[in-house]
């Protein structure tokens, strides 16, 4: 039976190899010379057979917004495996170590960003937002914005400049992360393949940022003109949102292309542009969410003022047993979240019972999208009553 376990330090070189096949192999073998010496965030997790290794994730934690209070998330990632290791069943296996790993550290939730929906639905994750992705050009951002307070060029000792411009931004979104200066230095400040450019909007004689943006300028694929790409945008509010905009374009003597590749599900911009056909606006999927401990995680999240509910959820999960069976949800002075044999009221899988708590889906898309039963009329209008929808927004990769 192949064991679950930390990836030590000295096997780094073998474990970036298979995520080297795993996301880049059109880049052919990996090299000594390719290696690097930034910090890698995150646990690195493996399965073995004695000493060979079988295949690899990684773990990362957060703090995260849930239902308004602060939680602790896991987010997994990095998940890979050779084709030798393929479809023999380890992946599933190491999802399963990392859920029981996550329950262990009272980490009662799970991201993750999926190479294939299809493949992470299975196993119990469900789609948590979507995300707007802007492509025009720098001309059709002239917004006749005053140009008053000033750009600045930030390096990663500065982060703390863009803090209060990131929270007023994640304020209004479930899933916003509590970031660390670590994060910031090393996520925001540095880029996968290279790192990116980081300006901050400031107002006249204030100190902090109101808004910032994080890009890179590159070739387009056709090698025809340039694009500025931007990764992260944070505004405290429209203002400095036009700002911002304003900064992008005044790329019009060095870019033909601005692309805003990851903003929350809107099409605000279509609507401050003079001609919204200049923008090409697309909704995409982005990442997924689970329940790790189905009981656990009802138990500690908030729900809203004076809402006294007691409900009854058939949950199936095929992944972690702890989360299949049938579960009575009170909410009378002290949540409790136990084991039952009574008549269940709902009946669903957890994906949409992730779904669901995170604020992604209401109970109507819960019956029309994914797999929800609900016995009565009763049980829907306690059930909406639990878990109202939410705006939904998880901005980091990893």
């Amino acid at each position: 039976m192949p064991e679950y376990r930390p990836i030590p330090a000295k096997r780094k070189r073998e474990y970036d190899q298979f995520l080297h096949y795993a996301f880049r192999p059109e880049d052919g073998p990996k090299s000594d010379e390719d290696d690097d010496d930034k910090p890698n965030l995150g646990d690195r997790r493996g399965l073995f057979d004695g000493d060979d290794l079988l295949c690899v994730c990684k773990h990362h934690w957060f703090t995260t917004r849930i239902r308004d209070e602060w939680h602790e998330m896991a987010g997994l990632s990095a998940v890979a495996s050779p084709p030798e290791s393929r479809r023999g069943g380890l992946v599933r296996q190491m999802l399963k170590h990392s859920l029981a790993e996550y329950r262990e550290n009272e980490a009662y939730f799970s991201a993750l960003w999926p190479f294939s929906y299809e493949f992470y639905r299975k196993y119990g994750w469900g789609t948590v937002n979507k995300y707007t992705k802007y492509e025009t050009t720098p001309d059709a951002l002239a917004l006749n914005t005053d140009p008053t307070g000033d750009f600045r060029r930030l390096d990663a000792d500065e982060w703390e400049l863009l803090q209060s411009a990131f929270d007023a931004h994640s304020e209004g979104y479930a899933l916003s992360i509590d970031r660390t200066e670590e994060w910031w230095r090393h996520r925001v400040f540095e880029g996968w393949k290279k790192d990116p450019y980081v300006y901050a909007w400031v107002p006249n004689r204030e100190k902090n940022a109101r808004g910032y943006v994080v890009y890179t300028i590159q070739e387009e694929d056709d090698g025809d003109g340039k694009r500025l790409k931007v990764w992260e945008m944070a505004h405290a509010d429209d203002e400095a949102y036009r700002h911002l905009l304003r900064f992008a374009q005044y790329h019009d003597s060095q870019v033909e292309t601005v692309e805003l590749s990851h903003e929350p599900e809107n099409t605000t911009l279509l609507d401050m542009v003079d001609n919204p056909r200049d923008v090409n606006c697309e909704i995409e999927t982005g990442p997924m969410f689970r329940l790790v401990d189905v009981p656990r995680a009802l138990e500690s999240i908030s729900y809203p003022g004076e809402i006294s509910e007691n409900i009854v959820l058939r949950v199936a999960d095929s992944l972690a047993e702890w989360n299949d069976g049938t579960f009575e949800l009170d909410t009378d002075d002290i949540v409790l979240c136990d084991r039952t044999e009574d008549d269940p009221d709902v009946t669903l899988n957890v994906n949409t019972l992730s779904q669901l708590v995170a604020g992604y889906y209401s109970v109507e898309d819960a019956e029309r999208f994914g797999s929800c039963s609900i016995e009565s009329d009763d049980a829907r209008v306690h059930l909406n009553s639990l878990f109202p929808k939410r705006d939904v927004f998880l901005r980091e990769g990893f």
